[in-house]
């Protein structure tokens, strides 16, 4: 057996043998060089049981997939992640979802903002899970892909306690398979 480059030269074939190469990567790593990860932040100053960021996805042809959520308060507290569908938006202060491909011009096909009071104390929304913060340290929810948005579908941020300064960050693709 022979197998060819496309240049005609031997690939790495002998006899009963072939020599394979692969590289491993995150699928965010992979959306993100082809301009399909994005990043969603927001530094808010909210009350008690309030919203920090929602985010939704419009897309009508790929999944929003969140790769993991981190959560810096300025004070311990609780932070509450809902997931559900169908908010009707207060409309407030708009988060871009920055292109994790700084070169591509590309616009996350979602909807996302910052202190949306229609998901305060998770109204309307299912609770996805629930993480005690410590005084000033980072919490770094690593969903892996797991969690995974639907068209429509959306997660919100919520923080228990009425703190200073709470900063989220979101870092999910898009993909339709």
């Amino acid at each position: 057996m022979r197998l060819e480059g496309i240049n005609g030269e031997s690939i790495g074939a002998t006899e009963n043998m072939l020599d394979v190469h692969s590289i491993m990567k995150k699928h965010v790593a992979h959306h993100a060089s082809e301009g399909n990860a994005y990043m969603w932040s927001a530094s808010v100053d909210v009350g008690a049981d309030k919203n920090v960021i929602w985010l939704r996805n419009n897309s009508l042809t790929s999944d929003l997939i969140i790769e993991w959520i981190s959560i810096s308060c300025s004070a311990a507290t609780v932070v509450e992640i809902f997931v559900g569908t169908g908010t009707t938006p207060t409309p407030g202060t708009v988060v871009t979802g920055v292109n994790c491909q700084v070169e591509n011009a590309n616009i996350a096909p979602a909807l996302c903002y910052h202190t949306e009071t229609s998901v305060d104390a998770g109204a309307g929304l299912t609770l996805f899970t629930s993480h005690q913060t410590a005084i000033t340290a980072k919490e770094m929810i690593d969903y892996d892909g797991v969690l995974r948005l639907k068209y429509y579908s959306e997660v919100a941020v919520n923080v228990i306690t009425d703190i200073a300064l709470t900063t989220v960050n979101i870092l999910g693709y898009f993909s339709n398979h």
